[in-house]
Formats: C-alpha cells, structure tokens, sequence
C-alpha cells in the first residue's frame, strides 16, 4: 500500500509469512526515483513471523505496525489507512500487495494522473501476472446479474506503457492489489468492510464510496506486476472458501435480489461439480455457501455476534499455511 502525502510518500503493504516477496517490493521501490521523501509502512498479520522485522534493517525507512492476529486483508488495511489518515489526512495511498511490484514510472504516471484528475477519489491501475498476461485491466459489475468482471475483451484493450501519457479510464472497482485512496477525497478515513476476510473487499469499498458520489478510475497504463494468489494458494481450502461466502455477501450488501438469487444455488451447484475434479477447490467453495447460508439466517434472526463472521481456516488461525 502506498500513501502519497503531498510532502510525504507513504508506502503501506499487508505482511502474511511473505517476508521474501516484500524484500521483492522493496527492492523494486528503492529503484525507483521519488520526486518526495517517503515511508513504507508494513503491516504484520502473522504476529508469529518475526522474520519480516529484518527488513528494516535492510531497508530504510520502514515502520511495522504489529496486529493481534490476521486480520485478513481488509482489517489489515484498516489498520495501515488508520495510521497514515492520522498522520496526514490529505495522502494520497497505494495499497501493493507484497507479491507484486511497480514498473518503473509507475510513481510518476500516477502523480500525473492526480494532477489531471484531482477529483479521483480512488484509482487503480492495470496488473500484468508474472505470465505477461494482463490479469487487471477494468472493474466493471451488473448488479442485475451479480457478474464482477476484471478484464476486457481483447478488442477493447488498448494498453500503455509507463513512459506514455498519462490516461484515466472509468471503473467501477480496481482490484486491492493495487489500489490508491487519494484522502483528500474524504471527509473520514476510508475503511474496508471487516466481514470480508479475503477477496470481493475491493469491490465492495469502492462500489460503497461510488454510490456515496466518489469518482473512480484506472490507469491506462501496466503500472504493477503481480504474482498472482503467491500467497492465498498455498492453501485452495481456505482461500476458496472465504472467497464464496465474500462473492454472496457482496451480492448481499450490493446486488440485487436476483443476482443472489441466481448465484446461491449457481455456487452450490459448481462447489458440488468440483468436488469429482478438484476436490480441495470444491470443499472450499462449499463450506463457503455453508457459511454465507449461516450467516444470512443468523442475521434474519438478530443473532450475529458483535464481532465480524471468521470460520476457522488455516489462514484465520494466524498460524502459516501447510502447501
């Protein structure tokens, strides 16, 4: 995650037994030139991982800010948003997850996006996974349907290097891989929903604030590289798992009666296929409309705790993931 500070850079990423691939990022950061002083502010969602301590010894200016378990992405954020809104609420920032890192120019174009633009509240950029393919390139979402779409279709796609001028498209969502709150937009510290443990928070934070009037956009340009899921497959279980029951409970929150209607039993059905092909996969997917299933019938009855839903996986146990 990074933080632009108008005096301050801020750079703000979500550790979870990923110390190697933030040595990764950092590496490709101190590469780059910085028009202002900057700080990289790591949060550490696995309190057992003290490896990740090392790094500010190797690099310069880095603050860790320790959680009390795994907070999941979202909380994790919630955290880094909270320390840098405190410290400067005109920032601007970046959230780059640690299996990712920035081309060079991708701090310049983004500044010149905010200079033509200054009325983003929230920008993406385009992603290419490590296989050169382009992973994120435009949010788009039906409500009617409960379809999240992060690609175009290859005729629609016109792609920009970093070196070329800088351009903004529309975007319904941009995925938290790398995703950049300009503060200045807000009049309170923009928060991640916490029910959402893993995937669909990004969608969910930028189609709440968009219905709240904010603009959002994404970068014409391939600003990040992404090695994408490095950290959540190590454990298909768990990471299919969270990411059904956020895929129905962003229906819940933001589609239409339809849309979950349609996708309940669509995600049963495909869990249930998956289970003769992939069964790890499928599992996961099942649990996750056992738990969204639950959940729903628990808040029609005014019975959810006070806490967000957590079931036990082996990633909300802040205990690191067997391959």
């Amino acid at each position: 995650m990074f933080v632009y500070a108008g005096e301050m850079l801020y750079f703000l990423s979500v550790n979870y037994y990923s110390t190697e691939l933030l040595r990764h990022l950092l590496r490709s950061v101190a590469a780059l030139s910085f028009p202002l002083p900057y700080q990289f502010i790591i949060v550490n969602n696995s309190p057992d991982d003290t490896s990740v301590y090392v790094l500010q010894q190797e690099f310069e200016n880095i603050a860790i800010l320790p959680a009390a378990g795994n907070l999941g992405f979202g909380g994790g954020c919630n955290l880094g948003l909270a320390y840098a809104y405190q410290r400067d609420p005109r920032a601007w920032v970046w959230l780059i997850n640690p299996d990712a890192v920035l081309v060079v120019g991708a701090i310049a174009y983004v500044h010149t996006c905010f200079e033509h633009r200054p009325t983003l509240s929230i920008l993406g950029t385009r992603i290419r996974a490590s296989s050169k393919d382009i992973w994120f390139a435009q949010g788009r979402f039906n409500p009617w349907t409960g379809s999240l779409k992060h690609r175009l279709p290859a005729a629609q796609t016109v792609h920009q290097s970093a070196e070329q001028p800088a351009n903004v498209l529309a975007s319904r969502w941009v995925s938290g891989c790398s995703m950049i709150f300009n503060l200045h937009r807000f009049d309170h510290c923009p928060e991640f929903d916490p029910t959402f443990f893993l995937d669909y928070e990004d969608a969910e934070i930028c189609e709440r604030y968009r219905r709240q009037g904010h603009e959002i956009g994404v970068t014409q340009a391939v600003l990040v590289n992404h090695a994408v899921s490095a950290i959540t497959s190590r454990n298909r279980r768990a990471k299919f798992r969270h990411a059904t029951f956020s895929k129905l409970y962003f229906l819940f929150r933001h589609g239409s009666w339809t849309a979950l209607g349609l996708n309940i039993p669509y995600l049963l059905i495909w869990s249930i296929k998956l289970l003769l092909r992939d069964r790890e996969t499928g599992i996961g997917r099942f649990q996750g409309w056992i738990d969204f299933m639950s959940w729903w019938a628990k808040s029609l009855t005014h019975r959810l705790p006070p806490t967000p839903f957590r079931p036990r996986t082996a990633f909300t146990q802040s205990q690191q993931p067997h391959e």
